[in-house]
């Protein structure tokens, strides 16, 4: 895969998120996401901006050398991520949250574009990156959407 390619994936895995979460209402937003008891459609958006905010610190870290995550001595979980982020964005207004997903994903798709082939694409550069970065981009983007586009539907 190369930039081009990649860039397409996230662009085309990203239209049904954004085709979703047009079709919100506001008060649909606010409600029951399908399938996540305790999680609302906004939440869910919230979810995705995080780790295409995620996608965009590991990238910056590649470039600058420093890790956007340094080891705190526990061990890292995606579970206790997650909720950490449901928990920072319960509170977020449903616009902001649409406005915030927006911005992340244009956003990333401005750093995959600037970024040199090599940080993307060259595993190794870093000691605290398994692989390289565009798996990681790959898994918080179209590899994650389809997740969570069932939970964003309106009824």
């Amino acid at each position: 895969m190369d930039k081009t390619e990649l860039i397409a994936k996230m662009r085309d895995g990203h239209a049904p998120v954004e085709a979703a979460a047009a079709a919100l209402s506001d008060g649909a937003l606010l409600a029951q996401a399908p399938g996540m008891p305790g999680w609302t459609r906004k939440d869910v958006l919230a979810h995705i901006e995080w780790w295409h905010r995620h996608s965009m610190a590991v990238l910056a870290g590649v470039q600058s050398g420093v890790d956007p995550y340094p080891d705190s001595g526990e061990p890292w979980d995606v579970d206790v991520q997650n909720a950490q982020v449901l928990a920072d964005n319960r509170d977020r207004p449903g616009a902001d949250v649409r406005e915030g997903e927006e911005a992340s994903f244009k956003a990333l798709v401005a750093a995959v574009e600037a970024a040199p082939d090599e940080a993307l694409f060259e595993s190794g550069l870093v000691p605290w990156l398994d692989g390289p970065a565009a798996r990681v981009v790959d898994g918080d983007t179209w590899d994650h959407y389809p997740e969570h586009v069932p939970h964003l539907e309106a009824d």
